[in-house]
């Protein structure tokens, strides 16, 4: 398997230079658009069930000789991180190319988009696949360009080009970050192959900081937390497809990719507590928002970034496994949601205003069932991948603290306010609400086919038994990635002695590093300590359920029989913060004042002086205007006439011989 790692990304590269340049009918086109990433997925199961697999490509980057050289080869690898991580890009990619067949059968730029999708599929899979930081920031520039594709893809509307612009340039102050970050690297360990990385220098710890820092801005902008997300809410503005890739199982999860790829650097630094307040704060700003509003993509949309939030946290806690667990299970049920949601719009003809909406579980049944599946899980309703990882995210921050925290807390907001959007969500969009409007009535329901629905049957099944699952097993084969052993062995000895929370933090690492851990400690007689460090733990989870029902129940009543009574609080005292909610607290705004306007207004400046003054009308204008200007007052004496060139002969000579005999007579 390890000669044909190289096919994993290229197949779907292979797809997009067909459909790119092959001027290709409608079902040929997404059979070349398609095929890719289900091979690709073929061969992701064969590469997994090989762990661990590598291949050098060729030799890609050679500079200088001896010990300062940099070598980069092109170069693919295979652990148990980047096993899970393309399978979730290949079989979530998958059954997104699978779904845009439906969905984009009536586009003009059919081929086109399944082009720009498959290009997508190459530059994350070189990203996550890529042995070394070189080629981890090629696939992210890659994964970079197609968002701004993608995202403006309906590019006629200017609002679709402007919002493809605004990802771009967002994400580009972020890669200014990770670039940064690659040079402290290198400094730091002289290399920039993972594998060869580890091992703390001595005296570095400033370095360590400032490029765990940079990694971190380059981070921030890829998975959108403070300040860096306001890109992604406006990623909107592409097709439905395009917001399910890129925020469930691709691009956005990039930047928890990086810091798990990472994780020693970052542990080092002392930069995850800044990573576990970004991460809380952002959770929170984002959960808040959604709440307000009104375009289910839009809900969505800042669920997703609330979500990157969750995973952070995860990351945060230095039990790296929680957070790509819940990029797992984000993948599968926030790609449902999104799917859904296309299939909504879909039906309705385009609306995607929820409160047009309602009524659809009646006329909408198969899709309405695992929507509510998604929203389930999203929400963290028992047993639901959402709530199985969120629940470990909130363990391992309770137990990264020692207890309670501002973190801790934050996150457990955010987890009731998830599960009382979502509800609203479903209740708005699906429950029946009489008297209102339910849809538009001058068009019959567009109900979605077979190759709508299949994809959303698998990822609904995900999205509810995919967490208890894949918990265990998947903590197992990542704990390989960031030493299990002797992990294990530094927290059975602190299991030993300390504080009941000191042994609740060890035991709650321990208890996510999968099968074999319990029987470790019993050799070692520790097994005593166990059920009191368990009661710690099951606080968390009680309060995981206890968020959701208060959150689910909170919703229903607000959205039911209390209805009255939110509109009276939204239209009477809770107005202005309601607006305030509504608007997105004004984020866009503060940075259209703050930042876009005076780069606007200098890039203006600059403009005026440096092109217009300067280049055009001195250098380019003002030395064409000399050079007419000398060409003018030496063209004036040749006019033709006899007498005149006589003249101007006798002057000249004159003048000469003056010269002359003043020179020679001093």
């Amino acid at each position: 398997m390890s000669g044909l790692l190289w096919l994993i990304p290229c197949l779907p590269l292979a797809g997009f230079l067909v459909n790119l340049f092959a001027r290709l009918p409608k079902p040929l086109a997404a059979i070349v658009g398609c095929a890719g990433p289900i091979a690709s997925f073929a061969l992701s199961v064969a590469a997994f069930a090989q762990l661990p697999v590598e291949q050098q490509v060729f030799d890609w980057i050679k500079v200088g000789a001896g010990p300062g050289a940099l070598s980069v080869p092109f170069g693919l690898r295979v652990d148990g991180l980047t096993g899970v991580m393309i399978l979730v890009v290949t079989g979530v990619g998958s059954l997104i190319h699978v779904y845009s067949v439906a969905y984009m059968q009536d586009d003009d730029g059919f081929a086109r988009f399944f082009a720009y999708l498959n290009l997508f599929m190459f530059s994350m899979l070189v990203l996550v696949m890529g042995d070394s930081l070189v080629l981890m920031f090629l696939g992210w520039e890659g994964v970079g360009l197609c968002s701004y594709l993608l995202i403006g893809f309906w590019y006629k509307e200017l609002k679709n080009a402007d919002a493809g612009k605004k990802a771009f340039i967002v994400n580009r102050v972020g890669d200014l970050g990770f670039v940064l970050g690659i040079f402290c690297v290198w400094q730091l360990f002289g290399t920039l192959d993972f594998a060869k990385m580890g091992g703390m220098p001595v005296n570095q710890e400033s370095l360590a900081f400032w490029g765990a820092v940079f990694l971190f801005v380059g981070a921030c902008g890829k998975s959108a937390q403070i300040p860096l997300f306001v890109w992604l809410p406006d990623a909107m503005a592409g097709p439905t497809p395009v917001s399910a890739l890129i925020h469930a199982a691709t691009m956005v999860t990039a930047g928890i990719y990086m810091v798990g790829r990472m994780h020693f650097l970052f542990a080092a630094s002392g930069m995850l507590h800044v990573l576990g307040g970004v991460a809380a704060a952002t959770a929170l700003l984002a959960g808040v928002i959604a709440v307000a509003q009104n375009d289910i993509k839009k809900v969505l949309a800042y669920s997703t970034v609330s979500q990157l939030g969750f995973m952070f946290a995860g990351m945060a806690s230095a039990q790296f496994t929680t957070g790509i667990f819940h990029v797992v299970t984000h993948a599968f049920f926030k790609a449902l949601l999104f799917l859904g949601a296309g299939a909504v719009i879909h039906a309705l003809h385009g609306e995607q205003d929820i409160r047009k909406m309602g009524g659809l579980a009646r006329k909408l049944p198969g899709l309405a069932v695992v929507f509510i599946a998604g929203g389930l899980a999203l929400a963290g309703m028992p047993l639901t991948a959402g709530y199985v990882s969120k629940d470990a995210i909130l363990a391992a921050t309770y137990a990264a603290h020692t207890g309670p925290s501002l973190v801790w807390v934050t996150l457990a907001a955010t987890a009731f306010i998830t599960a009382f959007y979502t509800t609203r969500l479903i209740l708005v969009v699906f429950m029946p609400r009489p008297g209102e409007h339910h849809g538009d009535p001058h068009h019959e329901i567009h109900k979605p086919g077979i190759l709508m629905m299949a994809p959303l049957a698998i990822l609904a099944v995900l999205s509810l038994a995919g967490g208890l699952l894949l918990e265990k097993p998947l903590a197992h084969l990542l704990g390989n990635v960031w030493g299990t052993e002797a992990r294990v062995h530094e927290l059975a000895m602190r299991l030993q002695g300390g504080s009941e929370f000191d042994r609740a933090k060890a035991f709650i690492a321990l208890e996510k590093m999968g099968p074999g851990v319990e029987e470790y400690l019993e050799t070692r007689h520790l097994e005593g300590l166990l059920k009191q460090a368990h009661h710690v733990h099951s606080l968390n989870q009680g309060l995981s359920i206890v968020l959701f029902f208060g959150g689910f129940l909170s919703a229903f009543y607000l959205y039911g029989r209390g209805r009255e009574t939110l509109k009276g609080f939204v239209e009477g005292p809770g107005r202005r913060l309601h607006s305030l909610v509504e608007n997105k607290f004004y984020v866009d705004e503060i940075y259209e004042y703050l930042v876009v306007a005076p780069v606007r207004m200098g890039a203006t400046v600059v403009w005026f002086l440096v092109d217009r003054l300067l280049i055009d009308t001195l250098l380019v204008g003002g030395a064409g205007k000399i050079v007419y200007g000398a060409g003018w007052v030496f063209r004036r004496p040749h006019t033709g006439s006899v007498n005149v060139a006589i003249g101007s002969f006798m002057v000249g000579a004159l003048a000469m011989l003056a010269w002359m005999v003043f020179r020679f007579t001093r």
